[in-house]
């Protein structure tokens, strides 16, 4: 396999980065959320948070590897 185009390579990194920059911003959403509020649900979008966080860093880590 030959080697990736420069600017195609440069489009993934950034691509990946903002995916690691979403799924950080996800928990940190799910942190305040858990920290803030409290009831029924908050348990529940707080882990729904942290599952598309964890698929994000999945995306990210994907990526990188490219």
């Amino acid at each position: 396999m030959g080697k990736m185009d420069p600017k195609v390579k440069s489009k993934i990194n950034r691509i990946a980065a903002e995916s690691h920059a979403i799924a950080r911003e996800l928990e940190e959403i799910a942190e305040g959320i858990a920290r803030e509020f409290k009831g029924i649900g908050v348990a529940q979008c707080s882990s729904s948070l942290q599952g598309a966080a964890q698929k994000y860093h999945r995306v990210s880590s994907e990526l990188r590897r490219i």
